[in-house]
């Protein structure tokens, strides 16, 4: 039984620094974002500058145990002349059914708030889980939602069978690690796949020998649960990189990649979005005209 306890507090300890966190603070928001989507179960989106409706919407979302701190290299490398940045808070502990439909909650409020046309998530480690889980509330319910796009990096789509050594042998332990246990019903929902929704998977590997586990690993997470079969079917692209599961935030060529990943997609999104708004403007203008005097000839 002490080996069964010390398994489960080695456990605790591996989840709840799987992502980590940046020393230096984000900057203060700007007052305008006072107004962002109000919390739930303590989670909410928060806008670091005011809205821009020309510039893309581009959200982080952190993974157990992390803040949006993670993402600083990100931030600071972010085009801001074509894109926006909006982070993702929630308590890591919630189940993550909970978390992707407060995170559903929120774009959705910010959505008919600004009326968004597209939106990019950027998200790490388990925050993938909780992003691919809002995307498939969002196609229930809206049919796809503001979402465009969807970059993950590091997540475990199979889970951690530590979280599951955890989650059986100590007690009071969070909700979080039975969703993250391997075959949980949460994680095999996921596997159903997202349509028009454009889903591209960077995972990391670290050469040399882990104390987390024997298999192939970014040190945290096997790749056998980063990049499984279904993933690599559905996914538009997976990528794999020399880095380490927090390491992988800051490495020099995911941030390449991603910056060009966004820029793509931003070219492919954003004409059409200009057409949706300007559309928008017309059936303004029409709602305020006597449309009894229009006629088609």
């Amino acid at each position: 039984m002490p080996l069964a306890r010390s398994a489960a507090l080695l456990a605790a300890w591996i989840l709840l620094t799987l992502a980590g966190c940046s020393a230096a603070p984000l900057r203060d928001p700007a007052p305008e974002t006072a107004d962002a989507a109000p919390e739930r179960a303590g989670a909410g989106i928060q806008l670091l500058e005011p809205y821009d409706p020309k510039r893309i919407p581009v959200l982080f979302v952190h993974g157990i145990g992390g803040t949006p701190q993670d993402f600083r290299a990100m931030l600071d490398g972010l085009d801001r002349t074509r894109f926006q940045a909006w982070v993702f808070r929630y308590p890591t502990g919630l189940r993550l059914r909970t978390a992707s439909r407060a995170l559903h909650v929120a774009i959705a409020e910010l959505q008919r708030k600004h009326r968004v046309d597209a939106l990019f998530i950027v998200a790490h480690s388990m925050g993938g889980l909780v992003s691919r889980g809002y995307l498939a509330d969002a196609l229930r319910d809206e049919g796809r939602g503001p979402a465009r796009l969807l970059v993950t990096l590091s997540s475990p789509w199979e889970g951690n069978e530590w979280a599951q050594v955890g989650a059986q042998l100590m007690p009071g332990a969070p909700g979080v690690w039975t969703d993250l246990s391997p075959a949980s019903d949460f994680l095999v929902a996921l596997r159903k796949p997202v349509p028009r929704v454009p889903h591209y998977v960077f995972f990391g590997y670290r050469r040399g020998p882990s104390l987390l586990t024997q298999e192939s690993s970014d040190g945290a997470i096997t790749l056998s649960s980063q990049i499984p079969a279904w993933i690599q079917e559905q996914a538009e692209r997976c990528w794999g990189f020399d880095a380490d599961h927090v390491g992988v935030l800051s490495h020099r060529a995911v941030l390449e990649r991603l910056n060009a990943l966004l820029a793509s997609a931003a070219d492919r999104v954003l004409p059409g979005a200009l057409v949706d708004h300007a559309l928008r403007l017309a059936d303004r203008a029409l709602d305020g005209a006597d449309r009894h005097e229009l006629h088609v000839r």
